[in-house]
């Protein structure tokens, strides 16, 4: 064999006999709408869908109001049930941290909750976190401007509050904490960007 020819391998090529990637395309592929329709039927409906979808806070903010709206943040009763060793008492408070307590029983969390709908000059007195929903869900029906900011207040509070309950769990200094006005930046910023929305505001806004 020449010094500059290519080796080829004896052994034998495997061959599927009859298979081909398009009849297995054509085999998997669902012929039509009613299978996804059929177990779209059986998936659990949600009233709390609409302050998720199209909500225009922060994404990160947003997947935290998805992931209490599924009851699936770690606070320490749900640590606890998983086996972790943790202190059960709220980081702001000596109550037992649940994710009712958290939104909104808690003193602290309650009252950031407050001074934004205060801002937003919305009078309402904050509950249990069913209650809550229960009310944003029905206020928030309509897509309105008023209804839009909302779903971001929620969604940012939600977030900043969890934050600066995780900087306490771990004993973090909290650089900023006015939580309120952490809220507020972040609503005003995200407004901005739709012109609709910040005139509405800046109108509500004026003394």
């Amino acid at each position: 064999m020449g010094r500059g020819s290519l080796k080829t391998s004896s052994r034998p090529r495997m061959q599927s006999p009859g298979w081909s990637s398009g009849k297995t395309w054509k085999h998997w592929q669902v012929p039509d709408e009613t299978l996804v329709l059929g177990l779209s039927d059986h998936l659990p409906k949600v009233g709390w869908k609409g302050l998720v979808c199209g909500n225009r806070a922060r994404p990160r903010a947003v997947f935290m109001l998805w992931m209490t709206c599924n009851k699936r943040l770690a606070t320490k009763d749900r640590l606890a049930k998983f086996g972790s060793n943790v202190d059960r008492g709220c980081a702001f408070c000596n109550s037992l941290e649940t994710l009712d307590h958290m939104f909104f029983d808690c003193r602290y969390t309650k009252g950031v909750w407050e001074d934004v709908l205060r801002w937003l000059h919305v009078l309402h007195v904050p509950q249990g976190w069913n209650e809550e929903i229960a009310w944003l869900v029905k206020i928030c029906k309509s897509r309105n401007w008023r209804g839009q900011i909302m779903k971001m207040a929620i969604a940012e509070t939600i977030y900043e509050t969890w934050w600066d309950r995780n900087l306490a769990v771990h004993s973090i200094v909290n650089s900023n904490k006015n939580t309120a006005k952490r809220i507020i930046d972040n609503i005003v910023y995200r407004v901005w960007g739709y012109p609709k929305f910040r005139r509405k505001l800046a109108q509500t806004l004026m003394p």
